[in-house]
């Protein structure tokens, strides 16, 4: 029993800030630096915590946001944008997803599937995707504070995941800008072949990007000539879903 109120007590920890480094954790919790060690290998093994390999801090894993316990905002932020995608699944007929930064990484925290043909793009909540690669994590990386942007830019490890993946430090830097002066991401075929996505970004209320709204289909039904419409459509969507949290 002792050690479970250790490991409840370093998850709990979390619920303050959920970015914390080990020896912020050993100061909050009290557990020695040798058990910490052994229960944050095992939490993270578990998919209950990740650990940022650029900045070596800890948050809660796709695990717990599965289990929507991440923090007061994140359930405000969920809730808010299962209100606002089905209206727009209706006006655009794609499937729709909800992205939350992990780190180097963003998770899917919420999924609507589209409503056009029977070809359909599908991803479960909790996957994690690097930010690199995909148009969800592009406008999350866009958009983070320029400390931290540069430094993911220099250090982000530049997996090939897709056909579409960006591998080049210039290309993802020029991609970034491009994004930032647009106010939207766009991919082809970047997690998997036959997939395009649009993506924007969420801001909390301090002004800090936490997230993103994205539409997704199959490249076999894609309209080019719609992209605007859609960064349009999902902005607004972002703008109702903000003003709801």
């Amino acid at each position: 029993m002792k050690s479970l109120s250790r490991g409840l007590d370093l998850l709990d920890a979390f619920a303050a800030r959920p970015r914390r480094h080990f020896n912020e954790l050993a100061a909050a919790t009290g557990i020695p630096r040798s058990s910490l060690y052994r229960f944050l290998a095992l939490l993270a093994s578990r998919g209950f915590l990740r650990q940022d390999p650029l900045t070596g801090e800890y948050s809660p894993g796709a695990v717990l946001y599965r289990l929507g316990s991440t923090g007061a905002w994140l359930g405000e932020l969920r809730q808010a944008a299962r209100s606002v995608m089905p209206r727009l699944v209706d006006k655009i007929g794609e499937s729709l997803y909800l992205y939350v930064r992990e780190g180097a990484t963003r998770v899917c925290v919420e999924a609507l599937e589209g409503t056009r043909g029977t070809i359909r793009h599908a991803i479960k909540p909790g996957s994690v995707f690097p930010l690199h690669a995909g148009s969800s994590g592009k406008a999350i990386l866009a958009f983070l504070p320029d400390d931290e942007r540069a430094v993911l830019l220099a250090r982000l490890p530049l997996t090939r995941l897709g056909p579409g993946s960006i591998t080049r430090r210039s290309e993802l830097r020029a991609e970034v800008e491009r994004i930032r002066r647009q106010g939207w991401a766009y991919g082809e075929e970047e997690l998997a072949s036959g997939a395009w996505a649009v993506a924007v970004p969420v801001f909390d209320k301090g002004r800090v990007c936490v997230a993103s709204l994205v539409v997704a289909g199959p490249m076999i039904r894609l309209e080019r000539e719609r992209l605007p419409e859609y960064a349009r459509l999902l902005r607004a969507a972002v703008a109702d879903l903000t003003r709801a949290i």
